[in-house]
Parts: C-alpha cells; sequence; structure tokens
C-alpha cells in the first residue's frame, strides 16, 4: 500500500505509518552518514546517542504530517492543498523543535509546506514528481532480464 492509495481523510493509521517508517528510514541513512563522516563519536552509547538524535526526529516529522493533513481533511471537509501545507509545516516545527532553533524551524516549515503543496498538486494532476526509468542493463535485478538472444 502506497501513501496516495486511500483518498485523503481516510485510513490515517495506515498513512502514519508509511510516512513515519519512510522518515525513519531516511534518518538511519542520515544519522549513518553523520556517524560515519561527520561526528565519528568513540564508543557505543555516543553512537547510539547519534542514531537517536537523528532518526528520532525525522520519523516523529513523518508521523505528524501524516497526522495533521488526514486531521485537517477530516476537520476542514475540504480535499485541498492547504491541508498539506498544514502537514508540512508542521512536521517543519518538529525538525525545528527538535534541534532547539528557532532560526532553523521556520524556514524548515515553509520549505516543508511548500514541498507538501507541490507533492499535493502531482496527486492532483497525475503528473511524477521523480519518474520512475526503465534500466535494461547495469542493474541489481539483473537476473529477471532474458540475455539469451543478445
Amino acid at each position: 500500500m502506497g501513501y496516495s492509495d486511500a483518498p485523503d481523510g481516510e485510513q490515517c493509521f495506515q498513512k502514519m505509518l508509511i510516512c513515519g517508517k519512510n522518515a525513519g528510514l531516511v534518518g538511519v541513512i542520515a544519522s549513518t552518514y553523520d556517524l560515519l563522516m561527520v561526528t565519528k563519536p568513540q564508543g557505543y552509547v555516543p553512537a547510539i546517542g547519534c542514531y537517536i538524535r537523528g532518526t528520532i526526529p525525522l520519523a516523529a516529522a513523518g508521523l505528524t504530517f501524516a497526522t495533521v493533513s488526514c486531521m485537517a481533511t477530516n476537520l476542514r471537509h475540504k480535499d485541498d492543498k492547504f491541508n498539506y501545507f498544514l502537514g508540512g509545516a508542521s512536521a517543519g516545527g518538529i525538525i525545528g523543535v527538535a534541534k532547539k532553533s528557532f532560526r532553523l524551524g521556520i524556514p524548515v516549515a515553509f520549505l516543508l509546506g511548500i514541498s507538501a503543496i507541490i507533492f499535493k498538486d502531482s496527486l492532483d494532476s497525475k503528473w511524477e514528481l521523480l519518474p520512475k526509468i526503465d534500466h535494461q542493463m547495469g542493474t541489481f535485478d539483473t537476473i529477471k532480464n532474458d540475455y539469451t538472444r543478445t
């Protein structure tokens, strides 16, 4: 199941799980980069702290986006881009609170709100934000291709 499989305002819990899982995965990747390339903590406890500081705020931002946009759709009884802006702005606010920076939270909230509007427009107009590119050779799933005639 994907995020846009159900109409907005329905199946809020599944949408929360999808957004939280994907944002948490991005948080794990960002934390691993931070751990290996930037902070380089010495020991297990500082390394775990690095993962917690990076993963939990991003997963919470994903959960917040899904929750606020779904609840705004249910409360306003409208399915428009403003609900997604509210969700994106509240997710940016979570990032600002996690970093304890008002100067970071406001711009991130605005940028995530605008990004959410663009995402909603892509869903409504049925255009792809990142189009899928099909490769014939040189991928990880080359076992699926039949090269007997080449």
